[in-house]
């Protein structure tokens, strides 16, 4: 199992972990929709490639420049992509799936290390994991 990486892990109590929750709400819709019109402008693309082959290497053609177009948008979208998770990593979370929207903390339960296990859409933290589970193994607290 990949672990995930935060670039300033920390322990958290309960508390300082659900008042993260709002913000991390927020980060994950713009990372879902970031990530759908990354896919979208690489299909777009690939697409591109296809039909105009060689033309798309002259960017004095329309389709040399729509091609330059698009891929710098894709560029730029990717780095905004990316900050937002360096952002989750700075906060000491450990973004463990975007698709599921599952961030998970580092705490302290009955004196052992595990991961509270927060899910978009939950309101507040009620899960936790040891560090070697997944999701898939959550715990009431």
């Amino acid at each position: 199992m990949n672990r995930p990486v935060a670039t300033n892990p920390r322990v958290f109590t309960l508390a300082e972990a659900n008042t993260l929750i709002p913000a991390l709400e927020q980060l994950m819709e713009e990372l879902l929709a970031k990530k759908k019109r990354m896919q979208k402008h690489h299909d777009q693309l690939l697409v591109l490639d296809l039909i105009a082959g060689e033309r798309i290497q002259d960017y004095q053609s329309q389709d040399g420049r729509e091609y330059l177009e698009k891929s710098a948008e894709l560029e730029s979208l990717i780095l905004s992509f990316e900050e937002d998770i360096l952002k989750i990593n700075e906060a000491g979370c450990f973004l463990r799936d975007l698709e599921k929207g599952i961030v998970d903390f580092f705490y302290v339960h009955n004196k052992q290390l595990v991961y509270l296990c927060w899910r978009k859409g939950e309101k507040k933290i009620h899960y936790y994991h040891d560090l070697d589970d997944g999701d898939r193994h959550r715990k009431p607290l």
